[in-house]
């Protein structure tokens, strides 16, 4: 038998490996986390129920062949007993997920596979809380071709201090949406050319913004009847008192949207896409209370549209908030994702410094403000809570 002895100037070859095996975990660690999304904060923890919906009055203009109008919906909601119910997964169809991320965002599926271990606060079907009756609501449409889980936090802080949320899964529109019966509809940017009568790609993203607008009355007149049935979640939901939220294109559907159901009370949108409404529209401005969240990069994309003057043609002036260290899909929880997002200039250094904490006070301050439990003075001091973020009420800056 031989025995290696070490001598002096020799090389502990297993030590090195050691060292850089701690050294990769630890750089992996860093660069994909696997800890839970963040505590929300609130005083209720947070249910989740998952919907299928189906509506038979509309036909999908998208679909190759003819069919209903089909959603999934996410609704989160305030929940006290949470014994026995497993925490919902960040992304429910892991590797349908991570590929439609990674074939939107350009890059390798293996980047994301962490994320199959990331658990949020949210406990599936949990029972709702005894004070889960005529919560104020706000109905979600993401970004496009973003998905519902990555707003989970947004969601979460809201279910928390006593809102439900409810997240629209539109198919097209979505990067992916799945249904129960394996039936999958996956995100395509030519698809809107298909749509019937469209000459120019802005005449098919009109129609695609109108049909998701179309999708959030109809969640609209569920929740109605659902208030009606024998549901557990009967009663929880207070239409009277509803907001439309909205990032990108879905910040352009909720804009739609307001315009033909007065149901809608208030508007609140990440970067609205605003480039598909028409001037009449544009012009004819907001008339319900609203807060614009804009980066500075997305003021100079053909996307945005006219937002200055449609705030400049709002009966109702919109607080305007802009963030000069935030990028696009900061809005989307990139920066939960990877340290990676920033590294490779999808995300700001907005959200890592406090930003994400300032969004959602600004965001619940609002909805406050609309339903009368804050003041306008209230509102003006949250939203200048921050240094390196300009706010204007309509086209006029609130200074310090």
């Amino acid at each position: 038998m031989i025995v290696l002895s070490r001598t002096r100037g020799t090389v502990d070859i297993g030590l090195i490996i050691g060292v850089l095996a701690i050294a990769a975990l630890g750089i992996l660690s860093y660069l994909f986390p696997t800890a839970k999304i963040p505590d929300p904060g609130g005083e209720y923890e947070v249910g989740l129920q998952v919907v299928e919906l189906n509506d038979e009055t509309r036909f999908d203009p998208f679909s190759d062949v003819e069919m209903t109008r089909r959603l999934v919906i996410d609704i989160w909601y305030p929940a006290d007993e949470t014994e026995g119910k497993r925490r919902s997964p960040w992304f429910r169809s892991h590797r349908l997920f991570v590929n439609s991320l990674a074939d939107n965002y350009d890059l390798p599926p293996v980047l994301f596979q962490f994320l199959r271990s990331v658990k949020t606060n949210s406990f599936i079907n949990a029972v709702p809380s005894e004070d889960a009756k005529n919560l104020p609501v706000v109905i979600l449409s993401p970004g496009t071709p973003a998905i519902v889980p990555l707003y989970f936090s947004f969601a979460e802080y809201l279910a928390s201090r006593g809102f439900v949320v409810i997240g629209v899964e539109h198919p097209y529109g979505a990067a992916v949406v799945e249904f129960s019966d394996g039936t999958q509809f996956h995100f395509d940017r030519e698809r809107v050319m298909d749509l019937p009568g469209v000459e120019t790609f802005e005449e098919g993203v009109r129609l695609s913004m109108q049909l998701m607008a179309e999708d959030l009355s109809f969640v609209i007149d569920w929740l109605a009847r659902l208030n009606r049935s024998d549901h557990e979640l009967a009663g929880s939901f207070d239409t009277s008192r509803l907001v439309a939220f909205g990032h990108s294109g879905g910040g352009g559907a909720v804009y739609f949207a307001s315009i033909n159901d007065p149901r809608i009370k208030a508007l609140l949108s990440f970067d609205p896409a605003l480039f598909a409404m028409s001037d009449e529209e544009i012009e004819r401005g907001v008339e319900i209370p609203s807060l614009i969240m804009e980066t500075d990069e997305w003021k100079y994309r053909e996307e945005s549209g006219r937002i200055s003057d449609m705030i400049q043609s709002s009966s109702v002036p919109p607080f305007h908030i802009r963030i000069p260290e935030a990028k696009h899909p900061d809005f989307a929880m990139l920066d939960h994702l990877s340290p990676l997002a920033r590294y490779l200039g999808f995300t700001g250094s907005f959200m890592k410094d406090g930003g994400e904490g300032y969004l959602y006070r600004a965001i619940y301050s609002f909805m406050q403000y609309v339903f009368e439990n804050h003041s306008r003075e209230e509102l003006r001091s949250t939203l200048l809570q921050r240094e390196d973020v300009r706010v204007f009420g309509g086209l006029n800056e609130i200074l310090r």
